[in-house]
């Protein structure tokens, strides 16, 4: 039986492959991360505490500066998503 966890992890996972797919198997490009964030983040961009644009998030997560989304690079943005979700959290 999967945990709540693992499933969270898994689905992760699952949501970099979609966007990836494009024309490199282990990135997503510009076009590709504009769409996950729209479709699966949308209110990302809708912050009115930090107006953020894809262009803003990519340039910030691109560690290497290839214009692409690598894994690890889409970690960090997760990682940073979920803080900003947990600070949150306590605002409440």
């Amino acid at each position: 039986m999967v945990t709540k966890f693992e499933g969270c992890i898994n689905c992760l996972v699952d949501v970099f492959h979609k966007y990836s797919k494009g024309g490199h198997p282990h990135a997503m490009n510009k076009e590709a991360f504009r769409k996950l964030i729209q479709t699966e983040y949308p209110e990302l961009l809708t912050n009115p505490k930090n107006p953020k644009t894809v262009e803003d998030f990519l340039k910030e997560v691109d560690s290497n500066k290839d214009g692409l989304l690598g894994f690890e690079e889409y970690l960090f943005l997760l990682t940073r998503l979920m803080v900003d979700a947990h600070d949150a959290s306590h605002d409440e």
